[in-house]
């Protein structure tokens, strides 16, 4: 309930900030995107291994801000699903849903997370080649864990709620290339590939549980309409 009143502020703010910038010379533009992509999990510790990369997708609503010509403000609220793999070299302990387990050393573990992300970026815009303008971004992303399931190769452990095993928060970076392409008017088809890592650990540790630090990697096909 708390997700979709968030997401419903968020819709209403774009709402109102578009519809006040009509009449400043397309400064600010809406831009509705999807986004498949290849994830990975990797780790900072001789006790964990990454495992094979996952597909995902991302998906949400962005507004642009063009303050000069060559340079935009971006800011969105996006949902994000993604996740991966992480094979553990040592016993691992975790606190399910079912009470404690005990995965034996080399498990598999598959992360399934799903995020709200507040995307935060600046863009930097090429002069109008025919009909494609070309932008570089670079940006933080705020990250909000949502939901987050967990499946492994012993123990039978399957689409497992692990909510508490995963940290609510986390911070990402990332970075795009791509170009806009008009139809017309001030509709445009968008184009990227994006690519985001995130700062923090993604696990919670606890008292039963060595402590980690991994990290999401993220390389993503972006397509968007703006208008």
């Amino acid at each position: 309930m708390k997700t979709k009143v968030f997401l419903l502020a968020w819709i209403l703010v774009f709402s109102i900030t578009y519809g006040k910038a009509q009449d400043q010379e397309r400064r600010v533009k809406l831009a509705i995107s999807v986004e498949p992509h290849f994830n990975w999990m990797h780790a900072d510790e001789n006790s964990l291994t990454a495992g094979a990369g996952r597909l995902g997708i991302n998906g949400g609503l962005r507004v642009d801000y063009r303050f000069e010509k060559f340079y935009a403000l971006s800011f969105g609220v996006n949902w994000n699903q993604t996740g991966g793999n992480i094979i553990y070299k040592e016993p691992l302990y975790l606190g399910l849903s079912s009470g404690t387990d005990t995965l034996r050393a080399g498990t598999k573990v598959t992360y399934r997370l799903q995020y709200v992300e507040v995307p935060l970026a600046i863009k930097f815009l090429t002069r109008e080649i025919g009909y494609s303008t070309w932008f570089f971004e670079i940006g933080l992303d705020p990250m909000f864990n949502i939901q987050a399931y967990i499946d492994a190769n012993d123990n039978s452990v399957v689409k497992e709620p692990f909510k508490p095993g995963v940290n609510r928060f986390n911070l990402a970076w990332h970075t795009g290339i791509g170009l806009n392409y008009s139809l017309g008017g001030s509709v445009s088809l968008q184009f990227a590939i994006t690519y985001k890592n995130t700062f923090l650990d993604v696990t919670r540790e606890n008292d039963i549980r060595t402590p980690d630090n991994v990290r999401i990697n993220v390389v993503g096909f972006n397509v968007g309409l703006l208008f």
